[in-house]
Protein backbone atom coordinates (compact mmCIF):
# COMPACT_ATOMS: atom_id res chain seq x y z
CA UNK A 1 0.00 0.00 0.00
CA UNK A 2 3.01 2.34 0.73
CA UNK A 3 3.16 4.53 -2.84
CA UNK A 4 6.01 7.12 -3.86
CA UNK A 5 4.87 10.68 -3.46
CA UNK A 6 3.00 13.50 -5.79
CA UNK A 7 3.81 16.92 -6.34
CA UNK A 8 1.50 20.16 -7.35
CA UNK A 9 2.13 23.34 -9.09
CA UNK A 10 -0.33 25.86 -7.92
CA UNK A 11 -1.68 27.60 -10.89
CA UNK A 12 -4.05 30.07 -9.43
CA UNK A 13 -5.74 29.66 -5.75
CA UNK A 14 -8.42 27.66 -7.09
CA UNK A 15 -6.31 25.40 -9.49
CA UNK A 16 -3.28 23.00 -9.19
CA UNK A 17 -1.84 20.72 -11.73
CA UNK A 18 -0.86 17.25 -10.84
CA UNK A 19 2.70 16.10 -11.72
CA UNK A 20 3.35 13.35 -10.51
CA UNK A 21 1.08 10.40 -9.75
CA UNK A 22 1.06 8.66 -5.90
CA UNK A 23 2.72 5.94 -7.46
CA UNK A 24 4.73 7.93 -9.98
CA UNK A 25 4.52 7.97 -13.99
CA UNK A 26 5.13 9.77 -17.10
CA UNK A 27 3.58 12.94 -18.33
CA UNK A 28 1.94 10.82 -21.54
CA UNK A 29 0.54 8.06 -18.35
CA UNK A 30 -0.55 11.10 -16.78
CA UNK A 31 -2.67 12.29 -19.73
CA UNK A 32 -4.38 9.12 -20.15
CA UNK A 33 -5.46 8.72 -16.73
CA UNK A 34 -6.21 11.78 -16.66
CA UNK A 35 -8.68 11.54 -19.89
CA UNK A 36 -10.18 8.23 -18.47
CA UNK A 37 -10.73 10.19 -15.25
CA UNK A 38 -12.42 13.08 -16.13
CA UNK A 39 -14.66 10.76 -18.55
CA UNK A 40 -15.76 8.58 -15.82
CA UNK A 41 -16.33 11.74 -13.63
CA UNK A 42 -17.93 13.61 -15.76
CA UNK A 43 -20.97 10.76 -17.05
CA UNK A 44 -20.81 9.86 -12.88
CA UNK A 45 -22.04 13.99 -12.24
CA UNK A 46 -24.42 13.89 -15.33
CA UNK A 47 -26.34 11.00 -13.60
CA UNK A 48 -26.02 12.06 -10.00
CA UNK A 49 -29.07 14.72 -9.85
CA UNK A 50 -31.43 12.16 -10.94
CA UNK A 51 -30.55 9.84 -8.48
CA UNK A 52 -30.70 12.22 -5.84
CA UNK A 53 -34.10 13.57 -6.63
CA UNK A 54 -35.33 10.05 -6.01
CA UNK A 55 -36.22 9.59 -2.35
CA UNK A 56 -34.00 8.26 -0.07
CA UNK A 57 -36.77 5.50 0.48
CA UNK A 58 -36.87 4.50 -3.97
CA UNK A 59 -32.62 4.78 -3.64
CA UNK A 60 -33.17 2.13 -0.82
CA UNK A 61 -35.16 -0.30 -3.02
CA UNK A 62 -32.66 -0.03 -6.22
CA UNK A 63 -30.06 -0.50 -3.88
CA UNK A 64 -31.48 -3.78 -2.39
CA UNK A 65 -32.34 -4.82 -6.59
CA UNK A 66 -28.67 -4.02 -7.18
CA UNK A 67 -27.32 -6.20 -4.22
CA UNK A 68 -29.50 -9.23 -5.17
CA UNK A 69 -27.06 -8.98 -8.26
CA UNK A 70 -24.11 -9.18 -6.92
CA UNK A 71 -25.09 -11.84 -4.60
CA UNK A 72 -25.98 -14.13 -7.65
CA UNK A 73 -22.71 -13.63 -8.61
CA UNK A 74 -20.78 -14.25 -4.91
CA UNK A 75 -19.05 -17.23 -5.90
CA UNK A 76 -17.71 -15.56 -9.00
CA UNK A 77 -16.46 -12.48 -6.70
CA UNK A 78 -14.94 -14.14 -4.01
CA UNK A 79 -12.83 -16.67 -6.42
CA UNK A 80 -11.48 -13.09 -8.47
CA UNK A 81 -10.66 -11.71 -4.78
CA UNK A 82 -8.75 -14.96 -4.23
CA UNK A 83 -7.04 -15.31 -7.14
CA UNK A 84 -5.98 -11.48 -6.93
CA UNK A 85 -5.11 -10.93 -3.53
CA UNK A 86 -3.67 -15.04 -2.86
CA UNK A 87 -5.64 -15.30 0.38
CA UNK A 88 -7.61 -18.52 0.98
CA UNK A 89 -11.20 -18.46 -0.35
CA UNK A 90 -12.59 -18.77 2.66
CA UNK A 91 -11.04 -15.71 3.68
CA UNK A 92 -12.57 -14.04 0.34
CA UNK A 93 -15.71 -15.40 1.95
CA UNK A 94 -15.55 -14.27 5.06
CA UNK A 95 -13.37 -11.15 5.08
CA UNK A 96 -15.29 -9.59 1.82
CA UNK A 97 -18.06 -11.11 -0.09
CA UNK A 98 -20.37 -11.50 3.87
CA UNK A 99 -20.32 -7.81 4.16
CA UNK A 100 -21.49 -7.03 0.92
CA UNK A 101 -24.83 -8.59 2.16
CA UNK A 102 -24.84 -7.41 5.47
CA UNK A 103 -23.61 -3.98 4.13
CA UNK A 104 -26.43 -3.72 1.83
CA UNK A 105 -29.20 -5.05 4.41
CA UNK A 106 -28.40 -2.48 7.10
CA UNK A 107 -28.10 0.56 4.89
CA UNK A 108 -31.15 0.07 3.04
CA UNK A 109 -33.06 -0.72 6.00
CA UNK A 110 -32.00 2.02 8.44
CA UNK A 111 -30.30 4.84 6.76
CA UNK A 112 -33.64 6.35 5.40
CA UNK A 113 -35.06 7.45 8.70
CA UNK A 114 -31.73 8.75 9.45
CA UNK A 115 -31.94 10.84 5.99
CA UNK A 116 -35.35 12.33 7.00
CA UNK A 117 -34.92 15.95 7.73
CA UNK A 118 -34.48 17.21 10.73
CA UNK A 119 -37.10 19.89 12.19
CA UNK A 120 -35.02 22.47 13.74
CA UNK A 121 -36.27 23.58 17.44
CA UNK A 122 -36.94 27.96 16.89
CA UNK A 123 -37.69 29.56 20.22
CA UNK A 124 -41.26 30.93 19.53
CA UNK A 125 -41.11 33.34 22.15
CA UNK A 126 -38.04 35.23 21.12
CA UNK A 127 -38.67 34.86 17.55
CA UNK A 128 -42.31 33.74 16.61
CA UNK A 129 -43.74 33.10 13.00
CA UNK A 130 -40.78 31.07 11.81
CA UNK A 131 -40.34 26.99 11.01
CA UNK A 132 -36.83 25.36 9.72
CA UNK A 133 -36.10 22.42 8.73
CA UNK A 134 -32.20 20.89 8.81
CA UNK A 135 -31.25 18.61 5.68
CA UNK A 136 -28.78 15.48 4.51
CA UNK A 137 -27.92 16.78 0.75
CA UNK A 138 -25.93 14.74 -1.27
CA UNK A 139 -22.08 16.02 -1.57
CA UNK A 140 -22.22 15.12 -5.28
CA UNK A 141 -19.83 12.91 -7.07
CA UNK A 142 -17.45 10.95 -4.26
CA UNK A 143 -14.15 9.41 -4.95
CA UNK A 144 -13.45 5.88 -3.58
CA UNK A 145 -9.33 5.29 -3.68
CA UNK A 146 -9.44 2.02 -2.31
CA UNK A 147 -6.62 -0.45 -1.69
CA UNK A 148 -6.00 -3.80 -2.19
CA UNK A 149 -6.03 -5.87 1.30
CA UNK A 150 -9.88 -6.24 1.61
CA UNK A 151 -11.05 -4.91 -2.25
CA UNK A 152 -14.21 -5.60 -2.06
CA UNK A 153 -15.25 -5.01 1.70
CA UNK A 154 -13.16 -0.95 1.98
CA UNK A 155 -14.81 0.28 -0.76
CA UNK A 156 -18.76 -1.16 -0.31
CA UNK A 157 -17.85 0.48 3.55
CA UNK A 158 -17.95 3.92 1.78
CA UNK A 159 -19.99 3.31 -1.95
CA UNK A 160 -22.95 1.73 -0.13
CA UNK A 161 -24.33 4.54 2.34
CA UNK A 162 -22.57 7.52 -0.42
CA UNK A 163 -25.29 6.12 -3.31
CA UNK A 164 -28.07 5.87 -0.45
CA UNK A 165 -27.32 9.48 0.68
CA UNK A 166 -27.90 10.14 -3.26
CA UNK A 167 -24.32 10.60 -4.34
CA UNK A 168 -22.98 9.44 -7.53
CA UNK A 169 -19.51 7.22 -6.76
CA UNK A 170 -15.94 6.87 -9.00
CA UNK A 171 -13.88 3.95 -7.40
CA UNK A 172 -10.39 3.59 -8.18
CA UNK A 173 -9.62 -0.14 -6.78
CA UNK A 174 -5.83 -0.70 -6.21
CA UNK A 175 -4.12 -1.57 -9.38
CA UNK A 176 -2.84 -4.72 -7.69
CA UNK A 177 -6.98 -5.85 -7.31
CA UNK A 178 -8.40 -4.28 -10.39
CA UNK A 179 -10.82 -7.08 -11.42
CA UNK A 180 -12.58 -7.08 -8.02
CA UNK A 181 -13.20 -3.53 -8.37
CA UNK A 182 -14.49 -3.31 -12.03
CA UNK A 183 -16.71 -6.35 -11.46
CA UNK A 184 -18.40 -5.03 -8.27
CA UNK A 185 -19.31 -1.91 -10.38
CA UNK A 186 -20.21 -3.00 -13.11
CA UNK A 187 -22.83 -5.14 -11.31
CA UNK A 188 -23.80 -2.59 -9.63
CA UNK A 189 -24.21 -0.11 -12.48
CA UNK A 190 -26.63 -3.25 -13.97
CA UNK A 191 -29.09 -1.68 -11.59
CA UNK A 192 -27.95 2.00 -11.21
CA UNK A 193 -26.84 3.00 -14.24
CA UNK A 194 -23.76 5.75 -14.85
CA UNK A 195 -23.90 6.99 -11.21
CA UNK A 196 -21.24 4.14 -10.42
CA UNK A 197 -18.11 4.48 -12.20
CA UNK A 198 -14.66 2.20 -12.12
CA UNK A 199 -11.25 3.95 -12.93
CA UNK A 200 -8.53 1.53 -13.35
CA UNK A 201 -4.78 2.40 -13.16
CA UNK A 202 -2.20 3.12 -11.08
CA UNK A 203 -1.27 5.72 -8.88
CA UNK A 204 -1.94 8.22 -11.59
CA UNK A 205 -4.88 7.30 -12.13
CA UNK A 206 -5.73 8.04 -8.55
CA UNK A 207 -3.45 11.52 -8.43
CA UNK A 208 -6.00 12.32 -11.79
CA UNK A 209 -9.29 11.44 -10.00
CA UNK A 210 -8.63 13.55 -6.93
CA UNK A 211 -6.88 16.70 -9.09
CA UNK A 212 -10.28 16.57 -11.13
CA UNK A 213 -12.34 18.09 -8.59
CA UNK A 214 -14.79 15.55 -7.48
CA UNK A 215 -17.36 16.75 -4.03
CA UNK A 216 -15.90 14.42 -1.55
CA UNK A 217 -12.41 11.93 -1.62
CA UNK A 218 -12.41 8.58 0.60
CA UNK A 219 -9.10 7.12 0.56
CA UNK A 220 -7.90 4.02 2.27
CA UNK A 221 -4.36 3.32 2.25
CA UNK A 222 -0.82 3.79 4.17
CA UNK A 223 -0.35 6.43 6.05
CA UNK A 224 1.99 8.58 3.58
CA UNK A 225 -0.22 8.67 0.71
CA UNK A 226 -3.02 9.25 2.65
CA UNK A 227 -1.22 12.46 3.95
CA UNK A 228 -0.92 13.85 0.74
CA UNK A 229 -3.95 12.98 -1.05
CA UNK A 230 -5.34 15.17 1.80
CA UNK A 231 -2.83 17.87 1.30
CA UNK A 232 -3.93 18.05 -2.20
CA UNK A 233 -7.71 17.97 -1.21
CA UNK A 234 -7.18 21.25 1.12
CA UNK A 235 -5.47 22.92 -1.89
CA UNK A 236 -8.54 21.93 -3.81
CA UNK A 237 -11.08 22.56 -1.04
CA UNK A 238 -12.01 19.27 -1.26
CA UNK A 239 -13.67 17.66 2.13
CA UNK A 240 -11.63 14.42 2.81
CA UNK A 241 -11.54 11.19 4.50
CA UNK A 242 -8.36 9.46 4.91
CA UNK A 243 -8.35 6.17 6.47
CA UNK A 244 -4.63 5.03 7.07
CA UNK A 245 -2.30 3.01 9.02
CA UNK A 246 -1.70 1.63 12.39
CA UNK A 247 0.19 -0.18 14.78
CA UNK A 248 -2.16 -2.06 17.22
CA UNK A 249 -1.49 -3.28 20.41
CA UNK A 250 -2.74 -6.40 22.27
CA UNK A 251 -2.76 -5.62 26.20
CA UNK A 252 -2.43 -8.99 27.91
CA UNK A 253 -3.50 -8.73 31.74
CA UNK A 254 -2.39 -10.79 34.49
CA UNK A 255 -5.57 -12.81 34.77
CA UNK A 256 -6.08 -13.44 30.99
CA UNK A 257 -7.36 -16.75 29.83
CA UNK A 258 -4.14 -18.30 28.60
CA UNK A 259 -5.58 -20.70 25.71
CA UNK A 260 -8.32 -18.36 24.49
CA UNK A 261 -6.32 -15.31 24.68
CA UNK A 262 -3.40 -16.88 22.83
CA UNK A 263 -5.57 -18.22 19.80
CA UNK A 264 -7.55 -14.55 19.93
CA UNK A 265 -4.13 -12.42 19.36
CA UNK A 266 -2.33 -14.73 17.05
CA UNK A 267 -5.39 -14.81 14.60
CA UNK A 268 -5.32 -10.72 15.33
CA UNK A 269 -1.87 -10.78 13.98
CA UNK A 270 -1.05 -13.59 11.16
CA UNK A 271 -5.20 -13.08 9.57
CA UNK A 272 -4.75 -12.35 5.75
CA UNK A 273 -1.02 -12.40 6.37
CA UNK A 274 -0.82 -9.16 8.62
CA UNK A 275 -2.39 -7.23 5.87
CA UNK A 276 -5.02 -5.30 7.85
CA UNK A 277 -4.44 -1.71 9.10
CA UNK A 278 -6.27 -2.86 12.82
CA UNK A 279 -3.89 -6.04 12.69
CA UNK A 280 -2.14 -7.02 16.18
CA UNK A 281 1.57 -5.73 15.83
CA UNK A 282 2.39 -5.53 19.32
CA UNK A 283 2.14 -7.73 22.05
CA UNK A 284 2.41 -6.40 25.58
CA UNK A 285 2.43 -8.67 28.29
CA UNK A 286 1.63 -8.77 32.10
CA UNK A 287 5.12 -10.06 33.97
CA UNK A 288 3.06 -11.70 36.15
CA UNK A 289 1.75 -14.16 33.58
CA UNK A 290 4.41 -14.37 30.87
CA UNK A 291 6.22 -17.27 31.68
CA UNK A 292 2.37 -19.10 30.73
CA UNK A 293 1.16 -17.07 28.19
CA UNK A 294 3.90 -16.44 25.76
CA UNK A 295 4.67 -20.80 25.30
CA UNK A 296 1.11 -20.31 24.35
CA UNK A 297 1.03 -17.92 22.21
CA UNK A 298 4.06 -19.16 20.40
CA UNK A 299 1.94 -22.60 20.33
CA UNK A 300 -0.91 -20.93 18.45
CA UNK A 301 1.17 -19.22 15.73
CA UNK A 302 3.18 -22.15 15.24
CA UNK A 303 -0.99 -24.01 14.68
CA UNK A 304 -1.92 -21.80 12.22
CA UNK A 305 1.28 -21.67 9.81
CA UNK A 306 0.34 -23.60 7.27
CA UNK A 307 -2.78 -21.51 6.88
CA UNK A 308 -1.49 -18.33 6.53
CA UNK A 309 -0.97 -17.17 3.08
CA UNK A 310 2.02 -15.47 1.38
CA UNK A 311 1.50 -11.59 1.03
CA UNK A 312 0.03 -9.69 -2.15
CA UNK A 313 2.49 -7.77 -3.75
CA UNK A 314 6.37 -7.44 -3.99
CA UNK A 315 6.40 -3.85 -2.62
CA UNK A 316 4.83 -5.43 0.87
CA UNK A 317 7.16 -8.41 1.34
CA UNK A 318 10.22 -6.04 0.67
CA UNK A 319 8.70 -3.86 3.72
CA UNK A 320 7.90 -6.79 6.06
CA UNK A 321 11.64 -7.99 5.07
CA UNK A 322 13.30 -4.98 5.51
CA UNK A 323 11.62 -5.08 8.97
CA UNK A 324 12.62 -8.27 10.32
CA UNK A 325 16.82 -7.75 9.03
CA UNK A 326 16.27 -4.69 10.80
CA UNK A 327 15.11 -6.59 14.13
CA UNK A 328 18.01 -9.03 13.56
CA UNK A 329 20.65 -6.38 12.61
CA UNK A 330 19.44 -4.46 16.18
CA UNK A 331 19.99 -8.38 18.52
CA UNK A 332 16.18 -8.89 18.41
CA UNK A 333 15.52 -12.86 18.93
CA UNK A 334 12.59 -13.81 16.69
CA UNK A 335 10.70 -16.30 19.86
CA UNK A 336 8.77 -18.08 16.40
CA UNK A 337 9.10 -17.35 12.72
CA UNK A 338 11.36 -15.37 11.69
CA UNK A 339 13.16 -14.01 8.20
CA UNK A 340 11.77 -17.02 5.30
CA UNK A 341 13.86 -19.39 3.46
CA UNK A 342 13.91 -17.88 -0.19
CA UNK A 343 11.35 -16.79 -1.71
CA UNK A 344 9.04 -18.43 0.63
CA UNK A 345 6.12 -17.06 2.82
CA UNK A 346 6.89 -14.88 5.60
CA UNK A 347 6.15 -17.38 8.64
CA UNK A 348 3.99 -15.69 11.72
CA UNK A 349 6.77 -14.55 13.81
CA UNK A 350 7.05 -12.79 17.18
CA UNK A 351 10.20 -10.78 17.86
CA UNK A 352 11.27 -10.05 21.23
CA UNK A 353 14.32 -7.78 22.87
CA UNK A 354 13.62 -5.09 19.69
CA UNK A 355 14.90 -1.50 21.01
CA UNK A 356 12.20 1.36 20.30
CA UNK A 357 13.53 2.53 17.40
CA UNK A 358 13.07 -0.91 15.71
CA UNK A 359 11.32 -0.23 12.52
CA UNK A 360 9.08 -2.94 13.65
CA UNK A 361 8.07 -1.36 16.66
CA UNK A 362 7.74 2.25 15.22
CA UNK A 363 6.45 2.02 11.81
CA UNK A 364 3.47 -0.38 10.30
CA UNK A 365 4.51 -3.33 9.27
CA UNK A 366 0.93 -4.82 7.22
CA UNK A 367 2.64 -8.93 7.83
CA UNK A 368 2.36 -11.72 10.22
CA UNK A 369 4.52 -10.22 12.66
CA UNK A 370 4.41 -8.73 15.90
CA UNK A 371 6.82 -7.35 18.59
CA UNK A 372 6.50 -8.47 22.21
CA UNK A 373 7.13 -6.61 25.45
CA UNK A 374 6.78 -8.14 29.44
CA UNK A 375 5.83 -5.22 31.51
CA UNK A 376 4.74 -5.30 35.07
CA UNK A 377 1.37 -3.64 35.92
CA UNK A 378 -1.60 -2.01 33.83
CA UNK A 379 0.16 1.71 33.87
CA UNK A 380 3.32 0.45 32.37
CA UNK A 381 1.32 -1.83 29.71
CA UNK A 382 -0.89 1.46 28.99
CA UNK A 383 1.96 3.46 28.58
CA UNK A 384 4.14 0.74 26.15
CA UNK A 385 0.64 0.59 24.11
CA UNK A 386 0.34 4.77 23.73
CA UNK A 387 3.73 4.99 22.72
CA UNK A 388 2.89 5.31 18.90
CA UNK A 389 1.91 8.00 16.28
CA UNK A 390 -0.67 5.70 15.38
CA UNK A 391 -3.71 5.32 16.91
CA UNK A 392 -6.70 3.07 15.15
CA UNK A 393 -7.32 0.58 17.30
CA UNK A 394 -6.00 -1.80 20.43
CA UNK A 395 -7.51 -4.89 22.92
CA UNK A 396 -7.16 -5.46 26.37
CA UNK A 397 -7.52 -9.15 27.24
CA UNK A 398 -8.68 -10.17 30.96
CA UNK A 399 -10.81 -12.03 33.27
CA UNK A 400 -12.00 -9.21 34.96
CA UNK A 401 -14.12 -7.20 32.59
CA UNK A 402 -14.73 -3.96 34.26
CA UNK A 403 -11.16 -3.96 34.89
CA UNK A 404 -10.11 -4.82 31.47
CA UNK A 405 -12.46 -2.14 30.00
CA UNK A 406 -11.07 0.91 32.38
CA UNK A 407 -7.86 -0.50 30.80
CA UNK A 408 -9.17 0.08 27.73
CA UNK A 409 -10.37 3.29 27.82
CA UNK A 410 -7.02 4.81 28.56
CA UNK A 411 -5.80 3.22 25.03
CA UNK A 412 -4.86 6.56 22.88
CA UNK A 413 -7.42 4.62 20.43
CA UNK A 414 -10.55 5.46 17.80
CA UNK A 415 -11.32 1.59 18.34
CA UNK A 416 -10.95 -0.34 21.64
CA UNK A 417 -11.55 -3.63 22.34
CA UNK A 418 -11.55 -6.29 25.01
CA UNK A 419 -11.09 -9.97 25.10
CA UNK A 420 -11.42 -9.52 21.40
CA UNK A 421 -9.63 -7.44 18.30
CA UNK A 422 -10.78 -5.69 14.83
CA UNK A 423 -13.81 -7.67 14.69
CA UNK A 424 -16.06 -5.24 14.66
CA UNK A 425 -15.02 -4.04 10.97
CA UNK A 426 -17.71 -6.50 9.48
CA UNK A 427 -20.51 -4.18 12.21
CA UNK A 428 -22.04 -1.65 9.87
CA UNK A 429 -23.43 -0.21 13.22
CA UNK A 430 -20.43 0.30 14.82
CA UNK A 431 -17.41 3.47 13.48
CA UNK A 432 -14.03 2.22 11.69
CA UNK A 433 -12.44 5.48 13.02
CA UNK A 434 -8.63 6.24 14.23
CA UNK A 435 -6.70 9.11 15.78
CA UNK A 436 -3.54 10.61 15.19
CA UNK A 437 -1.47 9.04 12.35
CA UNK A 438 -4.38 6.29 11.46
CA UNK A 439 -6.29 9.36 9.35
CA UNK A 440 -9.24 11.70 9.63
CA UNK A 441 -11.91 9.91 8.40
CA UNK A 442 -14.23 7.41 9.31
CA UNK A 443 -16.64 4.47 8.04
CA UNK A 444 -19.69 2.23 8.50
CA UNK A 445 -22.23 3.73 11.04
CA UNK A 446 -25.11 6.21 11.16
CA UNK A 447 -21.97 8.96 12.04
CA UNK A 448 -20.69 8.33 8.77
CA UNK A 449 -23.28 10.54 7.07
CA UNK A 450 -21.74 12.94 8.32
CA UNK A 451 -19.49 12.55 5.97
CA UNK A 452 -21.38 12.05 3.03
CA UNK A 453 -23.62 14.72 3.27
CA UNK A 454 -23.58 18.34 3.70
CA UNK A 455 -26.85 19.88 6.18
CA UNK A 456 -28.63 22.50 4.63
CA UNK A 457 -31.09 24.80 6.31
CA UNK A 458 -34.45 25.31 5.06
CA UNK A 459 -36.28 28.53 7.56
CA UNK A 460 -39.46 29.74 6.38
CA UNK A 461 -41.02 33.25 8.11
CA UNK A 462 -44.71 33.58 8.51
CA UNK A 463 -44.35 36.58 10.35
CA UNK A 464 -46.04 40.18 8.85
CA UNK A 465 -43.87 42.11 11.91
CA UNK A 466 -40.61 44.14 11.60
CA UNK A 467 -37.98 41.95 13.66
CA UNK A 468 -36.82 43.62 16.11
CA UNK A 469 -33.15 43.28 15.21
CA UNK A 470 -33.68 45.69 11.97
CA UNK A 471 -33.33 49.51 11.36
CA UNK A 472 -33.83 51.87 12.78
CA UNK A 473 -31.71 50.57 15.75
CA UNK A 474 -33.11 52.14 19.29
CA UNK A 475 -33.25 52.14 22.85
CA UNK A 476 -36.14 48.96 22.66
CA UNK A 477 -33.63 46.87 21.39
CA UNK A 478 -31.01 47.14 23.99
CA UNK A 479 -34.16 46.65 26.02
CA UNK A 480 -34.96 43.64 24.54
CA UNK A 481 -31.82 41.78 24.25
CA UNK A 482 -30.87 42.95 28.37
CA UNK A 483 -33.90 41.03 28.88
CA UNK A 484 -33.53 38.17 26.63
CA UNK A 485 -30.62 37.68 28.33
CA UNK A 486 -32.05 38.33 31.78
CA UNK A 487 -34.63 35.58 31.01
CA UNK A 488 -31.98 32.98 30.23
CA UNK A 489 -30.25 33.93 33.13
CA UNK A 490 -33.34 34.26 36.07
CA UNK A 491 -36.07 33.23 33.96
CA UNK A 492 -39.90 34.99 33.91
CA UNK A 493 -41.24 37.03 30.94
CA UNK A 494 -42.81 40.05 32.92
CA UNK A 495 -40.29 42.40 31.83
CA UNK A 496 -40.11 40.36 28.61
CA UNK A 497 -43.29 41.43 27.38
CA UNK A 498 -43.50 44.63 28.78
CA UNK A 499 -40.51 44.95 26.26
CA UNK A 500 -41.87 43.18 23.26
CA UNK A 501 -45.38 45.39 23.63
CA UNK A 502 -42.95 48.34 23.32
CA UNK A 503 -41.69 46.87 19.88
CA UNK A 504 -45.16 46.01 18.56
CA UNK A 505 -45.88 49.95 18.95
CA UNK A 506 -42.97 50.56 17.07
CA UNK A 507 -44.06 48.52 14.35
CA UNK A 508 -47.61 50.00 14.01
CA UNK A 509 -45.49 53.18 13.96
CA UNK A 510 -43.18 52.26 11.24
CA UNK A 511 -45.83 50.62 8.95
CA UNK A 512 -47.08 53.54 5.97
Amino acid sequence: MTASGFTITPVSPLAVRVTQGYGGGTEAHMDESTARVEAALAAARAAQPSWAALSPAARASKLRAAAKVCLEGADTLAAIVSEETGKPLGEAYSGDVLGVADLFAYWTKHGPAWLAPRKARIPTLDMPGKRGVVEREARGVVAVISPWNYPVALPMRVIVPALLAGNAVVLKPSEFTPRSGAWLIAKLAEVLGPVVQCVEGDGAAGAALVAARPDHVHFTGSTGTGRKVAVTCAELGIPCDAELGGKDAAIVRADAAIERTAAGIAWGVVHNAGQDCASIERVLVDAAIADRFLPALVAAMDRVAAEVPGLTTAPQRATVLAHLRDAVDRGARFLCGGLPDGDGPVPPTLIADLPRDGAAWRDESFGPLAVVEVHAGDDALVAAANDTVYGLGGSVWGADLAAAEAVARRLRTGMVWVNNHAFTGAIPDLPWVGRGASGLGLMSSPEALDHLTRPRVVVVDRSTAIEPWWYPYGPTLVDLMKQLIVRQRDGGLGALLATLGKLNARNKALRP
